[in-house]
């Protein structure tokens, strides 16, 4: 038999599940949860499951459909809820996840882990201490004493349902995220007032699991979720008071912990939403004299702040009277929305859709800004 032959009849008998490029190639079109039952079928496949190239080839291929994430705001243990896009249909699901985890306030989600505060527990906490100032609460998921003038920042991968649960720091303030350069390591910043125009910085890094202090700057984001993390630099929006009046800006952070003030268009509002576009932080507004019109500024030049109008549109009156309370963005699509009602911009088509929530919990429910999701199977630790 010719050379030809021999690896036919080799590969025919040989077990393609132990040829690691094919199983490989199998395993990476699995969700996380079929992921998490396969580890167990034998050593070999958990070792290849749970390696870093594994993971990191199974980001990217998650990257591909990304999907929206949010949750509903309550007191009481609730689900989080998926935005999922299926045969140009959005349907709502149950998100998988960790016991506890649905009353968390999401801040920022990213390669599939999702930082959140427990919101729950920061208002028991302060409704409980303004009448018994010593007491310490317990919260049994986390199994340990909450911590008083401090919110419980933690790291959740969804997916896995795994939880960590951040080293406290001095007191809350507001928060930001960034990622990179490795697919699972992170930085968290926390801003604390000090004195009239300044404040303090602290940073928690995923490699030495500990927070540490940096330096102190004259502006502070004006909120935590209103941030974005491209290329490892995160900016936040800011407000501060020059002259008597209130002038915004961006406030950036870069991977050697170095801030930097970039200026927005002076023709824009207050309040502009924070996204990543296709790599580019934009900003997305709505106009001042007419709230049904929206605008998309691209910043260009960084060093120079400038920004170039790339977009404009009108919302639909369908929208409600209720102003648009975030924005989120998923490839060429924009989702804006409110407490009641969620409506996607496609701007390929420039075409509108809602999307109709049961209602079955209520009509007077609040939810938490959107965010875009993608699964993995990367750890909360580094």
């Amino acid at each position: 038999m010719d050379d030809y032959g021999s690896k036919l009849k080799y590969t025919q008998n040989e077990n393609v599940f132990e040829v690691e490029e094919i199983l490989t190639n199998i395993l990476l079109r699995l969700p996380v949860k079929s992921l998490l039952i396969c580890k167990s079928v034998c050593k070999y496949w958990w070792s290849l499951i749970c390696s870093h190239s594994f993971m990191n080839l199974h980001l990217i291929q998650s990257q591909e459909n990304p999907t929206y994430v949010f949750c509903r705001y309550t007191l009481q243990a609730d689900n989080i809820h998926l935005l999922t896009k299926t045969d140009g249909e959005t349907t709502e699901s149950f998100l998988p996840g960790c016991p506890g985890f649905y009353s968390k306030g999401m801040i920022c989600s990213f390669n599939g882990l999702i930082c959140c505060i427990d919101i729950r527990t920061h208002f028991l906490r302060k409704w409980i201490q303004r009448r018994t100032p010593d007491t310490q609460i317990y919260n049994p998921v986390i199994g340990k004493g909450l911590r008083r003038n401090t919110l419980d920042l933690l790291i959740c991968n969804p997916a896995t349902q795994q939880v960590l649960l951040l080293p406290p720091t001095p007191k809350s303030g507001a928060v930001g995220v960034s990622f990179g350069p490795t697919i699972n390591e992170y930085k968290v910043f926390q801003f604390f007032y000090k004195e009239v125009h300044l404040y303090e910085c602290w940073v928690y890094s995923s490699i030495t699991g500990t927070w540490k202090s940096i330096d102190s700057i004259a502006h502070c984001p004006s909120c935590s979720s209103n941030h974005v993390c491209i290329n490892g630099i995160v900016y936040w929006f800011s407000i501060s008071r020059i002259d008597g009046r209130l002038v915004g800006h961006i406030l950036a952070v870069d991977r050697e912990e170095k801030f930097s003030i970039i200026r927005i268009p002076e023709e824009e509002t207050l309040n502009p939403f924070l996204v990543n576009l296709e790599g580019c932080l934009c900003l997305v507004t709505l106009h001042k004299l007419d709230q049904n019109r929206f605008d998309i500024w691209a910043l260009q030049d960084s060093m120079e702040s400038v920004w170039i109008k790339k977009w404009n549109d009108y919302i639909p009156t369908t929208f409600g009277s209720e102003p648009v309370r975030s924005v989120a963005v998923r490839k060429n699509e924009i989702l804006f929305a409110n407490s009641k009602l969620h409506v996607f911009y496609n701007m390929r088509t420039r075409s509108w859709r809602n999307f109709n929530r049961d209602w079955k919990h209520g009509s007077a429910e609040l939810f938490s800004v959107p965010m875009a999701y993608t699964e993995s199977l990367l750890p909360c630790k580094y």
